[in-house]
């Protein structure tokens, strides 16, 4: 069974650590940034000993000796967990089965609806989480360019300018309902279907991700792009409505706009084959293929039914 990571397990990190290979998951910021990590040694003796941090992340051992890791919490909301880093001994790797099916009882205690995954798609620890009753949701793709300048100079200039603004909290029930339009429904049965299950769902690029949108003349929200920037690389994510459709390369042109010349990443949905297309016609390259994977841990319930009952 698994447990948390305790102060005491730093002499044993170290041993485990000459043993473990890289994670077998990874979230979207380190997809981003080329995929899953290496395990540190030093990075997790720190989380040992940190009381936040260490409430978010379980190993399992045998006799004192770790044998697996893993770190996962929520995401934007309690209804929504995800696995973030998943480290076994190269040795054995299907013990990752184990930690995919047991972080559904911390999760589930702490009222998650669901438990998200991002595994390398077609790989051995993909199907450890479909055996542990993960589902794909869909297949993302990363792609990379040298340069945004670059990038940004062959998109050329729009024939327009858009007019965007800063996102408000007030937006959010126009976004849910521009989700609603570009998601197809298989996924959204597995990703959530609420706008609570939305909300909760949502990924983060890195903290104080930059965000606008574009507002339509109906009042209602055509697209949302989110910008990222650290030392060392831009991000970004569009997400668009039909009706701001033929805006894309404007809306290209905001994400890669006050980057600089950095290396820019962005992750692409399968259901997405216009932004993909054109992003591969301003050089970007693919750098990884993941697939997003869920587990409910929750079942709505459908119809209710009427019984008697003796009372008294």
């Amino acid at each position: 069974m698994i447990r948390h990571l305790h102060p005491t397990d730093s002499p044993g990190l170290l041993r485990f650590g000459q043993s473990a290979g890289n994670s077998e998951v990874c979230n979207l910021t380190s997809a981003l940034q080329g995929g899953p990590a290496k395990f540190s040694t030093v990075k997790y003796a720190g989380v040992a000993l940190s009381p936040r941090a260490w409430q978010n992340c379980w190993v399992e051992a045998h006799r004192a000796r770790i044998q697996s890791l893993i770190r996962a919490g929520t995401r934007s909301g309690p209804q929504a967990w995800e696995i973030t880093e998943l480290y076994t001994q190269r040795s054995n790797p299907g013990i990752a089965l184990d930690l995919f099916e047991q972080i559904s009882v911390p999760a589930g205690g702490a009222g998650a609806h669901r438990i998200f995954t991002r595994t390398i798609a077609n790989s051995d620890t993909t199907e450890y989480a479909r055996q542990a009753g993960y589902r794909s949701a869909y297949v993302e793709t990363v792609f990379r360019a040298p340069s945004s300048q670059s990038a940004f100079e062959k998109l050329g200039i729009p024939d327009h300018a858009l007019s965007l603004r800063q996102f408000q909290d007030s937006d959010i029930p126009s976004l849910f309902r521009m989700y609603n339009e570009v998601t197809p429904l298989d996924v959204r049965m597995k990703l959530g279907q609420t706008s609570q299950e939305w909300f909760a769902g949502i990924e983060k690029l890195g903290r104080r991700t930059r965000q606008w949108v574009l507002e339509l003349p109906d009042g209602n929200i055509g697209a949302l792009v989110r910008r990222h920037s650290s030392r060392t690389q831009h991000t970004f994510d569009i997400q668009w409505s039909s009706a701001a459709g033929s805006e894309l390369h404007g809306l290209v042109a905001a994400a890669l706009s006050e980057s600089g010349n950095l290396p820019v990443s962005v992750a692409v949905p399968e259901f997405n084959p216009a932004l993909l297309h054109l992003l591969v016609t301003l050089g970007f390259q693919q750098i990884g293929e993941y697939e997003v994977m869920v587990k409910p841990l929750a079942q709505a319930v459908e119809e209710t039914k009427g019984a008697f009952a003796a009372t008294g």
